[in-house]
């Protein structure tokens, strides 16, 4: 058989076998014979494989309680100046003033005041939904791919790493059309209030939120003007030095009658050394009162509330510190080292001697009282093997000076 007919029949072979392996277009034995001599060339393009069911994107977030909106358009479509119309546009029923107090994570719409003086109050909406939603959701929707997250705060479905979370608004009505402002998206729930802060004539929204399983309040102050509210400071910021604390109060007040609030804070200390129990009856109150410089609210001194549980925090952290002078300064002399003529330096040597875990790196337990115990200000240290239990007795407040301290080991 001649050699370029046994060409052809390779590469028509070839074809029909593997259509990709060569450029199968009709092959005379000219350009077979011209083929059969060059280089190969780079192979062609791989194909992109079929999907499958996994590289399918997840279906849209699926909410049965508050399906997805589009906030902005459904309020700024409203051009009635009456609030039930937004109330309308959005399905929500509107809640009058001072009604709802803390959110319980539910999708509402209330009328919060009316800040530019129109006579159409500003409205706040709270909408519940999910932060983090997983990869593949559309932006701006809610729920999960299974439908099997409780955006009222119900499990939250692990695959998705999404937990309940709620976007404020403030809704201001400008003559024409209601004006949204979306301020805050939180996982936390969070309380609303209204006030003139940074000057007589200010008009100011905080946003108190309660972080945390021990509802650390952090306010958060937005300055409404021009028919829209805009931030001015975030007290989570990462350049905030606000100090929150656990179960505690805030309140803005004018102390110096300047026309500029201050914060005030008070609760109950973290103080470290001296561990309380989160839920329990000891500890100690502390206080700090912040002040505006223009740009943020500034920490002034901490106060403390004096009682046993403080003094006792200050005697631990000063002999943590090595400063025998402070805690000497803390206990009744006579009476702490029953001695005719007590001293620093005795004092000092007592405490090398027998309880030298206090000068180093320890952390003690408030122990809380059981009913009928002895002693109700106990505290515990758990080092290497063994379980210390110490019981302090006190003087009378309102310096509270410590009278003794007997340490046993608790077996």
């Amino acid at each position: 058989m001649p050699t370029f007919v046994a060409l052809a029949l390779l590469v028509l072979t070839v074809c029909v076998m593997n259509p990709r392996a060569l450029s199968c277009s009709p092959v005379s034995p000219a350009n077979a014979q011209d083929a059969a001599g060059q280089e190969p060339g780079p192979p062609p393009p791989a194909q992109a494989p079929e999907p499958t069911e996994e590289d399918e994107p997840p279906p849209p977030f699926v909410d049965s309680e508050h399906p997805p909106i589009d906030v902005v358009a459904a309020v700024t479509s409203v051009t009635s100046s009456d609030p039930e119309a937004v109330a309308q546009a959005l399905n929500l029923e509107l809640k009058p003033k001072d009604v709802s107090g803390e959110n319980a994570g539910l999708t509402s719409l209330e009328v919060l005041a009316d800040l530019d003086g129109d006579g159409v109050p500003e409205l706040a909406l709270r909408w519940a939904g999910l932060a983090t939603p997983p990869a593949g959701t559309l932006e701006g929707t809610t729920g999960t791919p299974e439908a099997t997250e409780d955006t009222q705060g119900g499990e939250v479905d692990e695959t998705s790493s999404a937990r309940p979370a709620w976007i404020f608004y403030v809704l201001a009505w400008d003559g024409v059309r209601w004006n949204p402002a979306r301020l805050m998206e939180t996982e936390s729930t969070f309380t609303i209030r209204t006030q003139s802060l940074l000057s007589r004539t200010s008009r100011n929204i905080v946003a108190i939120v309660q972080e945390g399983a021990n509802a650390v309040p952090y306010p958060v102050i937005f300055e409404f003007k021009n028919h829209t509210a805009t931030l001015i400071w975030d007290s989570r910021g990462d350049d905030s030095r606000y100090q929150g604390f656990a179960d505690g109060e805030l309140e803005f007040r004018d102390l110096n009658g300047d026309g500029v609030s201050e914060l005030i804070v008070t609760g109950r200390a973290d103080p470290g050394l001296l561990v309380f129990s989160k839920h329990g009856r000891r500890g100690f109150a502390a206080r700090i009162i912040y002040s505006w410089d223009g740009n943020a609210f500034v920490p002034g001194k901490t106060e403390y509330a004096g009682n046993e549980d403080y003094t006792l925090y200050r005697f631990i952290s000063a002999l943590h510190l090595h400063d025998y002078r402070a805690a000497y300064a803390l206990i009744d002399p006579a009476k702490f080292l029953k001695v005719k003529e007590p001293s620093l330096a005795s004092f000092q040597k007592l405490v090398e001697a027998s309880w030298p875990e206090f000068a180093r790196d320890n952390i003690f337990e408030a122990r809380e009282p059981a009913t009928g115990a002895e002693n109700a200000l106990a505290f515990a240290l758990a080092v290497e093997d063994k379980n210390y239990i110490y019981k302090p007795s006190f003087g009378p407040g309102p310096k509270f000076l410590l009278t003794g301290l007997v340490r046993a080991e608790e077996k």
